[in-house]
Parts: C-alpha cells; structure tokens; sequence
C-alpha cells in the first residue's frame, strides 16, 4: 500500500508577515518533504512577493529566497503561479515556475489529497 499522498501547499500571504523568525507555509511545505509525501506550492496574490528579488527580509527573519532555493532537498520540484498574477522575475528560486490557468489551478487542486492554504 502507497503511502505517498499529494499535498498542494497554496501560499496567498505576504512573506515576512508573520514576525516569526521563519515561514509557516515554507516550513509546512518541507515538512511534509521530508516525510516523503509529494508536495507542491502554488503562490497567489500577495504569497507572489516570495518570488520577488528586491524584497529583503527583516534582521531577525530567515531570508525566505535560501529556504526556496531549498525545496528540491525536500523533493519539492513543482512550484506553480496563475497565469493571472504579475510576476517580474522568477530566478529566485532554482526551480521552475510554471504558470497555470484557472482551469488547470481547479486540476490541480482536485487531483491533490490534501489542500493547505495561508492567506
């Protein structure tokens, strides 16, 4: 029996906006990772900021780009945008982004066994 379940991880909140010293949905993507399970991250709305290289952290934060850069160590390969949203650069992360439609957003969803959002 397969034990694997597909977790999407949808990011719509600001990065560096929890005055934590790192990230709820990052840390939540990889712990997931790291426990074997096939996990992707999609960012929406203002979770787009992530993606954005003039954006700095605070002193006492985690730089958010390093933990991104990190995802393929936890076998996280899928990071996905919609196609609505305006993203300048995405040579942030070392991994591909790929632009969806809402049509295949609602796929994407539906074919994943668990849906994690922070807004």
């Amino acid at each position: 029996m397969d034990k694997t379940s597909r977790w999407l991880f949808i990011i719509g909140s600001s990065p560096y906006a929890h005055d934590l010293p790192s990230d709820p949905a990052i840390d939540a993507s990889m712990a997931a990772g790291a426990f074997g399970q096939n996990a992707s991250v999609m960012f929406i709305g203002a979770g787009c900021q992530y993606l954005n290289q003039a954006i700095s952290p605070p002193a006492d934060q985690a730089d958010l780009r390093k933990l991104l850069k990190s995802l393929p160590l936890y076998d996280i390969d899928h990071l996905y945008v919609s196609s609505n949203e305006p993203i300048l650069d995405t040579s942030v992360v070392d991994l591909p982004v790929t632009c969806l439609e809402p049509s295949d957003i609602a796929s994407l969803i539906s074919n994943a066994s668990h849906v994690v959002t922070f807004i």
